[in-house]
């Protein structure tokens, strides 16, 4: 997932200290350090600096007398248990009874959640929300006064602001970074100074903020400020967007279909009011890829109910029509059904690799994308495509049952470095074809001033292990010096 090897998973092997004290967890650290050499940049101190939802422990990597790294967590029994088994498992108190200090700023984090529950309409976001507490890179960062903010990697002076309180977030207009006036959307990096500058005359948050704040919380409440304050702006934007998709779906309705399509979405969002529907599309609290793909479902459902008219999947004016239904059932997109699939050519992913699902413009299909893609990753990371990104994976079942039939082949595309002579081409064909295995084009890329050729080779594979198998045979040629997937 993280695109590492091997030997860089430092917490393969790992130990853990349960002491008594925090004095004892300092004293365990010394001794450890003192023993085995520690690796650089590895050392986390989540006891000073505990984690949003109250994780406190110390992280170590070490390495012992046979070069072999291993990770070392030292903490006391209170904060194992808080660890193990959240942070109310090891108190517990009568009704009515007040609870300690220590004890509620531990339930803050919970609490909020909550708090922000009630307001989020999508299920994702409110996921996200989480994951942003507790699985992501985190840095930590400082108020003028020396408070520590934990945030995650990648966020911005604005994200600091509402972590701070919506009320300065919503105020914000500008913000310093070590004394130095710095744009709103810089990122932050641990034990920075972050003061907020703020003005009463602000006129609240921008509509663009959302393409660039990391945290959940942050997004949140921009949303929730313009939910509140903008709703008639916020009805006439979820109004433009609606018509922007009927004309895409370029279907010929009557205001009688459209106004039930629209009526049925709504419902189906949770909304028994066609303006709070349109204020919530206005202010990001729903998902404007879903809405296009259940507008289509509904447009068909209502077609069909009507005239009998049998409405096909989504059509993409990106790419051709897959040559086979097996593309789409392959692979399954979250939370998606009945649309259109490609596997990007950029990235030729195939069965093992880890996937992702990118909308293309309009809303007309998907194409399928290695994660750790570099046309996929620019994608991600460019302002106003994060709607655009779904979840996807292998259908294994599908897979697994072509096991006994004819197994479905994917392209993949190799670059093969080799001694250029007139026989290499004729034993990379050889070879593959001895090993049953389709080539579909061969290119040189480029002639090299040593003599050596570098090629791309699209070959035909069943899944990622049938591809390293490849590889490995063509790396037994004579004049191959190196052979391996495109862009690895």
């Amino acid at each position: 997932m993280k695109g590492k090897s091997l030997d860089e998973i430092y917490d393969f092997y790992a130990v853990r200290y349960i002491v008594n004290n925090i004095e004892e967890v300092y004293i365990v650290l010394g001794i450890i350090h003192e023993l085995f050499k520690s690796i650089q940049g590895t050392f986390n101190d989540y006891i000073s600096n505990p984690k949003p939802n109250s994780y406190q422990s110390i992280h170590t990597t070490v390495i012992n007398e046979n070069g072999i790294p291993f990770e070392v967590q030292i903490r006391t029994k209170e904060m194992h248990e808080t660890a193990e088994f959240g942070v109310a498992a090891h108190w517990k108190y009568k009704s009515g009874e007040e609870a300690p200090e220590e004890i509620t700023k531990k339930l803050i984090w919970l609490k909020s959640l909550v708090e922000v529950e009630k307001d989020i309409n999508d299920s994702e976001e409110f996921l996200s929300l989480i994951k942003d507490g507790l699985y992501t890179d985190e840095i930590f960062v400082y108020t003028p006064k020396g408070d520590v903010k934990a945030l995650p990697k990648g966020a911005t002076i604005i994200d600091f602001a509402y972590a701070i309180h919506s009320a300065i977030g919503n105020k914000t207009v500008g913000g310093k970074i070590n004394g130095i006036i710095s744009p709103i959307d810089a990122e932050l990096e641990t034990g920075q100074i972050i003061e907020i500058l703020t003005s009463n005359s602000s006129k609240g948050p921008n509509r663009n903020w959302l393409g660039f704040v990391k945290t959940g919380e942050a997004r949140n409440k921009i949303r929730q400020w313009f939910k509140k304050e903008k709703r008639p702006e916020n009805i006439l934007i979820g109004r433009e967007e609606i018509e922007r998709i009927f004309k895409q779906q370029n279907r010929a309705l009557t205001e009688d279909q459209r106004d039930a399509i629209l009526t049925n979405v709504s419902k189906r969002e949770g909304f028994e009011i066609l303006d709070d529907f349109y204020n919530a599309i206005g202010y990001g609290g729903v998902s404007l890829t879903k809405i296009v793909f259940k507008m289509k479902e509904e447009s068909d459902k209502i077609i069909k109910e009507q005239t009998g008219e049998l409405i096909l999947g989504i059509e993409s004016v990106e790419f051709d029509r897959a040559k086979t239904p097996s593309d789409s059932t392959l692979v399954i997109v979250d939370g998606l059904d009945n649309c259109q699939i490609k596997l990007a050519k950029c990235c030729n992913p195939i069965p093992g690799d880890g996937i992702c699902a990118f909308m293309t413009k309009g809303g007309h299909g998907l194409s399928i994308h290695k994660t750790n893609c570099a046309n996929f990753l620019s994608l991600k990371s460019a302002e106003g495509n994060s709607d655009r990104i779904f979840s996807a994976f292998w259908n294994s079942e599908k897979i697994n049952k072509q096991e006994h039939g004819e197994k479905k082949n994917f392209k993949s595309m190799l670059k093969i470095t080799a001694v250029n002579d007139l026989k290499l081409i004729s034993a990379i064909t050889l070879l593959l074809a001895d090993i049953k295995v389709s080539v579909h084009c061969v290119n040189e890329i480029k002639a090299k001033s040593d003599g050596s050729v570098i090629l791309n080779l699209l070959v035909s594979a069943r899944d990622v292990e049938h591809l390293n198998h490849i590889i490995n045979k063509l790396k037994t040629i004579k004049n191959i010096t190196r052979a391996d997937r495109h862009g690895v």
